[in-house]
């Protein structure tokens, strides 16, 4: 079998994802090729996220080679932010695109979340028929609960690719710091899209700077993991705290009610409407902390059991997998 992706892993979720996913399917001795290097007929086409190459994949459809497409959210903040017309523009592009192949082109797609799913059905061009909702994995090995703290935590981690992309982002992990007892420490890791931020976070903070995607498992563990996220697809740094036993604290936007249960964590009410980056209310996080350190080991426990139920990277590959030998049936069939 030789599954095709139209480009070599990118950044951010969308590259780990598939990045976690190529190695998987290497293991199990399925080959993988990409568009610039494809052989002429592969037996199913992947999409993780999105790609530019509208032309390829029609002439792929025309083979007859399945296309299978795994769906991110839809961009938003572009039209809620001052990022310049460039930017505006690329972004625009890139919901059209996706927007075409959701629509037209793929066979088969794949939700990231019931979240997703419901966006899409209602933002997109029309629902589809064909889909399936699966969320991300995670390697358990990798991220693991050994060596956890044995009766609590006061450590809060907070870990953002960009940290300053919601506009009241530096004055919520201020106030955080601020209102959370003098035993609890907060270790801030992700880079700034204003360096001038940088500077306004409280000296209590411990920032760290981006973190190498290798050292993730040791800077999740023995903590509570607070997201940020707004309106987040599957935020993969969730699975990883949960399988890392680290409870995750957060508001209920996104996916993120999905994802983590009233005993691996705590999502309260965000006190506004995120889709117009209302100033949440920040108390509901303090609140959900402080209860969690009280009990931290029932809510460590629970974390990590739900990952290893839910999110281990091998049943959700499996997962992957019969949906693409399904499509190539399919196309046998026809």
């Amino acid at each position: 079998m030789i599954v095709c992706f139209p480009h070599k892993p990118g950044k951010g979720g969308p590259g780990s994802f598939q990045t976690r996913f190529e190695k998987a399917l290497l293991k199990r001795d399925i080959a993988i090729c990409y568009a610039a290097t494809s052989v002429k007929k592969p037996d199913v086409l992947f999409i993780v996220g999105g790609t530019k190459k509208i032309g390829w994949l029609l002439q792929m459809k025309i083979k007859g080679v399945p296309i299978i497409y795994r769906l991110d959210g839809i961009n938003w903040l572009h039209k809620m932010k001052s990022y310049g017309v460039k930017k505006y523009l690329v972004d625009e592009y890139r919901n059209i695109n996706s927007k075409l192949i959701h629509a037209f082109i793929a066979n088969s797609i794949i939700y990231q979340s019931e979240f997703v799913k419901n966006w899409w059905n209602s933002a997109g061009l029309r629902k589809v028929t064909q889909f399936n909702c699966i969320h991300n994995g995670v390697d358990l090995n990798e991220f693991n609960a050994e060596n956890q703290l044995p009766e609590s935590s006061h450590r809060v981690v907070i870990l953002e690719g960009t940290i300053d992309y919601t506009p009241y982002a530096i004055d919520l992990i201020n106030k955080v710091a601020f209102s959370l007892p003098n035993n609890f420490t907060i270790d801030l890791y992700g880079s700034f899209e204003n360096l001038k931020n940088k500077q306004k976070i409280d000296k209590k903070i411990n920032y760290h700077g981006s973190i190498p995607r290798e050292n993730v498992p040791s800077a999740l563990k023995n903590a509570i993991y607070l997201s940020l996220d707004i309106n987040a697809a599957c935020p993969n740094t969730v699975a990883e705290a949960l399988a890392s036993g680290s409870p995750v604290v957060g508001f209920d936007t996104g996916a993120l009610k999905e994802l983590v249960t009233n005993d691996s964590g705590i999502i309260v009410d965000y006190g506004g409407n995120p889709w117009k980056l209302d100033t949440p209310d920040y108390q509901g996080l303090i609140d959900a902390v402080i209860k969690i350190s009280t009990n931290y080991n029932f809510y460590a426990a629970n974390a990590r059991k739900l990952a290893v139920e839910r999110y281990n990277i091998d049943t959700i590959v499996n997962q992957y997998i019969n949906i693409i030998l399904e499509e190539i049936k399919k196309k046998k069939r026809n």
